[in-house]
């Protein structure tokens, strides 16, 4: 019997277990620049803390923190959602916003990198399998920080 790693349970079992820690690492190298490379990382609670009752609940399939202090969630999903955009922009600010304390700079703030792999097309028109995204000036597409 096989189990299909595209399955939650297997997904998660298989890179975001400590045990696995470095096929999740060799993993994420394969996706970033080889000038980015990382050498280790830690797992985190998959669960973004709500901070009011009323407020979204979002649990990501894997959420970790390198030991340059990056962040990183890594989402599998087979089947199709409607507004998947919004829900991995929404994942990736979440992740990029719970870094900061009362009393911290915003200069500590850490890059934060969402590798969401999925099994339908949600950028219409878009030939490539691997896209990468970047917050920029729209008009001259320039790009000040890497978020």
């Amino acid at each position: 019997m096989s189990l299909n790693p595209r399955v939650d349970f297997a997904f998660k079992k298989l890179f975001g277990s400590e045990e696995n820690k470095d096929i999740l690492i060799s993993f994420i190298n394969a996706v970033l620049p080889e000038n980015e490379q990382i050498a280790d990382l830690t797992l985190r609670n998959p669960y973004n803390s709500k901070n009011f009752y009323n407020d979204k609940l979002s649990i990501l399939d894997i959420k970790a923190v390198d030991t340059k202090g990056q962040q990183f969630n890594i989402e599998m999903q087979i089947s199709e959602q409607l507004h998947y955009d919004r829900r991995a922009l929404y994942y990736w600010s979440k992740l990029y916003s719970e870094q900061l304390k009362q009393g911290e700079s915003f200069s500590s703030l850490n890059k934060t990198i969402g590798i969401h792999i999925l099994n339908f097309n949600v950028l219409e028109d878009e030939p490539n399998y691997h896209n990468v995204f970047h917050v920029l000036n729209k008009e001259t597409k320039n790009c000040k920080y890497e978020l």
